[in-house]
């Protein structure tokens, strides 16, 4: 587990305060937590300060703050994350905590090293039922949730997307979106990239989890209406979702805000590749693309199964562009 590198602490068992990865945003449940045991003046045997560097006035960043306490006779580490919601008074909490601490130790990292542990941890937690109330869903065979076909097909799609736009997608920033259980990304993967993959059904994302199509570390349950609120701007060459939800001009608003969010993650010249199963559906996209000031092109990639990534938009994000 990437936190027990990260920490030096082994194998001991962590707890992040927040349910979910989404829940990290506004961090209501660690705040008033962290501010509860501030108060209490409660000694702990060791505190861990997890910091990066870029914080205010040049000063170390604090990240996060891993406290080691006991339940029932277990050790573990409760870790309180500042690293997305950025609470201003998270400093001023965690230096009134080390007031009552025993053992205070530093640990430096970076902001994309402990996003990793973070991301992994929530992963870990989904694929072992712990994030979920009374889950029965029983894992599926490979074969009767993968399709071959669609990735030979995706396949050759993203080759000629290379071979066209004189790009590759080998050690390519990717965001992937939508990304369902991982079918698709098993063709990114093989193009030899490391896609950051988000859908907002846990469900999809476990299953991807489960038989190592999605990897822990890169792989988070996010509605993506959101992206900017736990991403840098700019930071993504490409952003790419195969076979998108269903596009329909009563919902084309909602489709207009996650294509604002995605190219406003996007780099100058970014690539944007996204496929859907209808015509019609793609033709609402690629209005929603040239609202927000991006040139793109519309390609029939329709076979005779006629059921996966039938059509696909193409485009790229101009300096005047999100």
């Amino acid at each position: 587990m990437l936190f027990s590198d990260l920490l030096g602490i082994a194998d001991e068992p962590v707890q992040l305060i927040e349910m979910s990865f989404s829940d990290q945003k506004a961090c209501n449940l660690a705040r008033h937590q962290l501010t509860e045991i501030v108060r209490s003046g409660m000694p702990f045997g060791e505190v861990i300060r997890i910091t990066g560097a870029g914080g205010p006035g040049g000063q170390d960043e604090l990240l996060g703050i891993a406290v080691l306490a006991n339940s029932e006779g277990q050790d573990f580490r409760m870790i309180f994350v500042n690293t997305i919601c950025k609470d201003p008074g998270f400093t001023d909490l965690g230096a009134g905590l080390c007031e009552h601490t025993k053992n205070v130790r530093t640990v430096e990292t970076t902001d994309s090293q402990f996003m990793d542990a973070i991301i992994e941890y929530y992963s870990i937690m989904l694929v072992n039922r712990m994030l979920c109330d009374r889950c029965i869903s029983a894992k599926k065979p490979f074969s009767e949730i993968f399709s071959e076909s669609r990735v030979d097909r995706l396949t050759t799609l993203l080759k000629t997307v290379e071979q066209s736009g004189n790009t590759d997608f080998t050690g390519m920033d990717v965001l992937e979106i939508c990304c369902g259980n991982g079918m698709a990304t098993i063709a990114l993967t093989e193009l030899g990239c490391d896609p950051f993959c988000m859908d907002s059904d846990k469900c999809a994302i476990c299953e991807g989890l489960e038989h190592g199509v999605l990897t822990p570390h890169r792989s988070v349950v996010l509605d993506a209406t959101e992206l900017s609120a736990f991403f840098d701007a700019e930071s993504f060459d490409c952003i790419i979702g195969f076979m998108l939800g269903a596009i329909y001009p009563f919902n084309k608003d909602l489709w207009a805000r996650i294509m604002s969010e995605s190219v406003v993650l996007l780099r100058e010249n970014g690539l944007l590749v996204f496929t859907v199963h209808k015509e019609e559906e793609i033709i609402i996209l690629k209005e929603v693309m040239d609202a927000i000031g991006i040139e793109g092109e519309i390609i029939d990639n329709r076979d005779d199964a006629g059921v996966y990534d039938q059509w696909v938009y193409l485009g790229r994000k101009g300096s005047f562009a999100g």
